[in-house]
C-alpha cells in the first residue's frame, strides 16, 4: 500500500491509491507532500515517511550567524488498544544570510516507525515550531501491515536522483549502496524520458530454488504494456533483493492512469509476487493559454522574437523537467505569445506568491552570470557549468578561488547553505586548458549533480610528470598544494 496526500491554500486532496479513512486537514498557506511507504528490516516491519514541504509556509526566526525556519513533526502510530509506537523530530531548516532565503525553496525530511503486523491508525502532524509560526497541519488515516510468508514486494517509489553512499556517513536515503533522493508525491512529467524507481522484495527463498526473473513494465489505463517499457532482470534467491533501475518513456504519452507493475516469477514463468504503483502524471498546461490574449501582463512588452527566444532558454536550469521539455521541444516554433504564455505559467508555478517579483529577481540573476561567467559562451551565462548551478540553487554561501596554483588546474570551490532540498553541498569546478576556457563541473556532492570519485586525482594532471615522479610526489605529500598550501580535498570538505 501506498498513500500520498497533498495539502495546500487553494486545493485540499488526499491522493491515495487506498483510502480508508480520510481525518481532519487543516488546509494552509502553502503546500506539503507525504508519502507513506511499507518496507522491512530483517522480520521487523516499519513505515516510511517520505515529507517534503515549502518553507515558505514558516516563520524565520534569528540564529547564530542568520535566519532558521523550525518545524515540528509528529507520527502517532495506534491500534484498537492504544499507542504502539511514536515519533517526534524537531526539524531545522538551513541558516541562511537573511529571512528572505530562508523561506525559500522545499524541505526534505524521512522517518521511518517500526510498525509490527496488524491494523493501525497513523496520525501525523506538522507545525511551525517558531515564536510567531501559525502553520499546522494533521492528517489521519487506516494503514495495515500484512502477515505473509509468500513473497512480497515492499511499496516501490519514484527516485529523482540518486548518488553513490559514503559509507561512513550513511543517512535515512541511503539504499543498497546508494543515496536516493524521493520523488515525494510522485509527481513525474507526461513527458518525462525516463522513470527511476526503487522497491525490495521478500521472502523469495523459499518459493524458488535458487535463481528466477524479475521484470516491470509501464501500464496504460486499459492494462496494455506500453511498448518498449518492459524490462528483465535475472535475480538470485536472498532474504532481500532490491531493484533499483529505470524504465525509459520517450516517446511514450504517460496519462494520469499509468501505473508502474513489478512482477517476479520462477523460471517455468509462475508469478510469485507482484506490485503496481499507480503515477501522478502532470499533464502539461496548455502553451496558449488565457494569458496570451489577457491584454495586459508583466511581459506584454517583452515582443522581440530572438531576445524572447534566448530568455526562454535561460530558463533551463530553474524549470523542472516537464518544463525543461517544453523548452527543448517548442522554443524554436512558438510565436511570442506562446513564449509569453509558458513563462507566464512557470512563474505562476514556481512563484505563486508573487510570480512577477519571481520573475524579475531570476531575470536579474540571469544578467549577473552573463556578466560574470558567460564570456566564454557569447555572454550566454546560464549555458556554461558555473552559470546553471548560479540560476538552479542560487548564490553560493562560500567560493574558494584558486586560478593560479601550480600543481593544479585552475579551479574555484563554491559551498551551498542550502541547494534545493538539501543542506551542506559543494561543487568543484575547474579549467582544464586555458583560463579563458569556460570553468566546468568537475565534483559535486549533490545528488543528481556530476559525481566523480577520482577528482582530485583528475585536478593534479596538471602536474610536471617529467620533472617529479609518482614516487618523488609521494615522498612530499602530493595533496597540498605548492602554491598555497592548502589541500583541495581540505577546501572541498571544509570551505572557508
Amino acid at each position: 500500500m501506498r498513500q500520498r496526500f497533498q495539502f495546500s491554500q487553494t486545493l485540499t486532496a488526499f491522493l491515495a491509491m487506498t483510502v480508508v479513512h480520510i481525518g481532519a486537514i487543516h488546509a494552509q498557506a502553502e503546500a506539503v507532500w507525504i508519502d507513506l511507504l511499507r518496507f522491512q528490516n530483517g522480520d521487523e516491519p516499519y513505515v516510511e515517511i517520505q515529507l517534503e514541504f515549502k518553507s515558505a509556509a514558516f516563520v524565520a526566526e534569528r540564529a547564530e550567524n542568520g535566519w532558521q525556519t523550525a518545524a515540528t513533526f509528529e507520527a502517532t502510530l495506534e491500534d484498537a488498544d492504544g499507542i504502539i509506537n511514536y515519533a517526534k523530530t524537531r526539524i531545522k531548516g538551513p541558516v541562511e544570510v537573511d529571512s528572505t532565503q530562508a523561506v525559500s525553496g522545499t524541505q526534505l525530511h524521512i522517518e521511518r516507525v517500526i510498525a509490527p503486523t496488524g491494523n493501525y491508525r497513523l496520525n501525523i502532524a506538522l507545525a511551525d515550531a517558531s515564536m510567531h509560526g501559525q502553520f499546522s497541519t494533521e492528517n489521519s488515516m487506516d494503514l495495515t501491515i500484512p502477515l505473509s510468508d509468500a513473497p512480497r514486494w515492499s511499496d516501490a517509489f519514484v527516485i529523482e536522483a540518486y548518488a553513490p553512499t559514503n559509507p561512513e556517513a550513511p543517512s535515512q536515503l541511503s539504499r543498497s549502496g546508494f543515496d536516493m533522493l524521493p520523488v515525494v508525491g510522485g509527481r513525474i512529467g507526461s513527458s518525462a524520458e525516463r522513470i527511476q524507481f526503487y522497491t525490495e522484495l521478500y521472502g523469495v527463498q523459499d518459493a524458488v530454488d535458487s535463481l528466477f526473473l524479475v521484470s516491470c513494465w509501464i501500464e496504460d489505463a486499459n492494462g496494455r504494456i506500453e511498448p518498449g517499457t518492459q524490462r528483465f532482470y535475472r535475480k538470485s534467491a536472498q532474504d532481500v533483493v532490491p531493484l533499483f533501475t529505470s524504465i525509459p518513456t520517450a516517446g511514450i504519452e504517460l496519462q494520469p492512469q499509468s501505473r508502474l507493475v513489478v512482477q517476479a516469477a520462477t523460471r517455468e514463468n509462475q508469478v510469485i509476487a507482484q506490485t503496481a504503483l499507480p503515477l501522478d502524471i502532470q499533464l502539461p498546461s496548455p502553451v496558449a493559454s488565457d494569458w496570451a490574449t489577457a491584454g495586459n501582463h508583466y511581459l506584454i512588452d517583452f515582443t522581440d522574437s530572438l531576445t524572447l527566444i534566448q530568455h526562454v532558454r535561460d530558463h533551463h536550469p530553474r524549470a523542472d523537467a516537464s518544463q525543461r521539455h517544453t523548452i527543448d521541444g517548442f522554443i524554436e516554433v512558438a510565436s511570442v505569445e506562446q513564449m509569453q504564455a509558458f513563462l507566464l505559467s512557470l512563474w505562476e508555478e514556481q512563484s505563486p506568491e508573487n510570480p512577477e517579483l519571481g520573475w524579475r529577481e531570476y531575470t536579474t540573476a540571469i544578467a549577473y552570470v552573463d556578466s560574470a561567467y558567460g564570456a566564454c559562451r557569447n555572454n550566454h551565462g546560464a549555458e556554461t557549468d558555473m552559470g546553471y548551478t548560479y540560476l538552479r540553487y542560487g548564490p553560493p554561501n562560500t567560493i574558494i578561488k584558486r586560478h593560479n596554483e601550480t600543481d593544479y588546474y585552475p579551479y574555484e570551490i563554491w559551498h551551498y547553505h542550502r541547494a534545493g532540498p538539501f543542506t551542506n553541498k559543494r561543487f568543484l569546478f575547474f579549467c582544464p586548458h586555458m583560463v579563458a576556457e569556460c570553468f566546468v563541473t568537475l565534483h559535486s556532492d549533490m545528488l543528481g549533480e556530476v559525481q566523480n570519485a577520482d577528482w582530485l586525482h583528475q585536478l593534479r594532471n596538471r602536474e610536471n610528470r617529467l620533472r617529479v615522479t609518482d614516487s618523488q610526489l609521494n615522498r612530499l605529500n602530493p595533496r597540498r598544494d605548492t602554491f598555497s598550501g592548502e589541500e583541495p580535498e581540505d577546501l572541498f570538505f571544509n570551505p572557508r
